[in-house]
């Protein structure tokens, strides 16, 4: 078996197995992690790459959405009016090939990634 065949598979359990918690902050370092490399890829004129790293985040970033409880109260919303707002962003740098817009957007990402490694540390000290 391959090296990278054997991380895959180690990925799908790491997946599977995890609470819902750190499905969110795994999709976050995805979004974070092909953000950089979108920016990257503009820059060097890639086109093709840039496209499908930017379509990769969308899709996340819908994901992300699809999980929220908006039902639970005004932080939700506001959490799905954020992600609304950096859809939206994304759909525009792709469009332009605008790597500070992917810039603005990772600025963005990066401070909730870091609020919801906060919040399964908590999570986490309140299970032990």
């Amino acid at each position: 078996m391959k090296q990278v065949e054997i991380l895959r598979k180690y990925r799908e359990v790491e997946i599977q197995t995890s609470p819902p918690e750190k499905l969110i902050i795994l999709l976050y370092d995805e979004a974070v992690k092909c953000l950089k490399m979108a920016i990257t890829k503009i820059k060097i004129k890639d086109i093709e790459q840039s496209n499908r790293l930017l379509l990769k985040t969308q899709k996340i970033i819908r994901e992300l959405m699809c999980s929220l409880n908006v039902d639970v109260g005004e932080v939700a919303m506001g959490l799905y009016n954020l992600y609304e707002y950096i859809y939206e962003r994304l759909v525009q740098a792709n469009i332009e090939k605008n790597a500070q817009i992917v810039e603005e957007v990772l600025s963005l990402i990066k401070p909730l990634r870091e609020a919801w490694i906060k919040a399964a540390e908590v999570v986490n000290e309140d299970n032990n």
